[in-house]
């Protein structure tokens, strides 16, 4: 019987040690994104959600809508979850560093975009200020095609909820007026469809006369594009709107222009992150991303690269 039992010890000691070393089959990736409403937003989250679901790792999705109160909230449920990674789109990098460390040193590996957070063991980025400028760039290229000049007057939508957004928002209106145009600044600031169409439909009265319009995002850009084409009599061929951030929708605006159904002229997207030197789509390149750095090897990320979105 005493024998018996040593080998039954024996056994459960081995099993046990089993147990301890066997290699982990599945991540849990925490996605806290800022404004789901956003397509560019979604668009972003449902590839890296796709790309999880085939490698069979489980995604918990959180929309902020924006609060970054509810972000900050919504990051410490994933703690409490004890999730593997988290993927943050920030509200607000500042605001967020005190619980993004928190997760950070609670063994939780951190990805960040739209703007640089203390904590974060990747912070995927692109210059701002030089996206802002390319986005400006586009309208200064449809004005010298459709009126041969660069004068007249643009409007700005900017967003300077953050100092990335602020930057962004600068080198528009920096590029615009080096350009030659006569920038007209919105005294409001948009990011959503909805308040893209409110801020052109207070200022048109006074405006009417613009050319153009650059946004800080692409959804405003869709908004404020729906209040043009509703314009009774008005020659559509000669306004353009520019912008940044991209979607399918976006896109299919974009194309409309080439025969003035849409006169959203242009875009600049996130082409994708640089990854191990060549240029990877950016729902697949971010989750490349973020499992190298679960799996603790060299991401080989080296930053966010943007293209031109025109009409195809």
């Amino acid at each position: 019987m005493k024998r018996i039992l040593t080998v039954l010890v024996a056994l459960l000691m081995v099993v046990g040690l089993g147990a301890c070393t066997a290699k982990k089959t599945g991540y849990t990736i925490g996605l806290s994104m800022n404004d789901m409403s956003n397509p560019f937003i979604s668009y972003v989250a449902g590839g890296i959600t796709d790309a999880a679901k085939a490698d069979k790792n489980t995604v918990s999705l959180a929309d902020a809508a924006g609060n970054v109160q509810t972000q900050i909230s919504q990051i410490e449920n994933f703690i409490t979850m004890k999730v593997d990674a988290i993927f943050i789109f920030a509200t607000d990098p500042v605001a967020l560093g005190d619980v993004v460390t928190r997760a950070h040193n609670a063994g939780i590996k951190i990805v960040t975009a739209g703007g640089t957070i203390a904590g974060a063991d990747v912070s995927m980025n692109v210059d701002q200020y030089k996206w802002g400028e390319q986005s400006a760039s586009l309208l200064v290229d449809w004005a010298t095609a459709t009126f041969g000049v660069t004068t007249g007057k643009v409007i700005v939508v900017k967003s300077t909820t953050t100092d990335q957004a602020a930057l962004r928002s600068n080198g528009i209106v920096d590029k615009l007026t080096a350009a030659g145009f006569n920038v007209v600044v919105s005294p409001t600031e948009g990011l959503t469809a909805a308040e893209g169409r409110t801020i052109i439909e207070n200022m048109w009265q006074q405006n009417s006369d613009a050319i153009g319009v650059v946004t800080y995002n692409a959804d405003t850009a869709s908004g404020i594009n729906e209040f043009i084409m509703a314009q009774a009599g008005y020659d559509l061929s000669k306004f353009g709107i520019t912008s940044c951030d991209t979607s399918d929708s976006i896109k299919a605006l974009i194309n409309q222009s080439k025969t003035n159904l849409s006169v959203f002229r242009g875009t600049v997207g996130i082409g994708g992150p640089t990854i191990d030197g060549t240029m990877v789509e950016l729902p697949a390149g971010t989750y490349t991303i973020i499992t190298r750095t679960l799996k603790g090897v060299a991401t080989g990320y080296t930053g966010d690269s943007v293209v031109n979105v025109l009409p195809e």
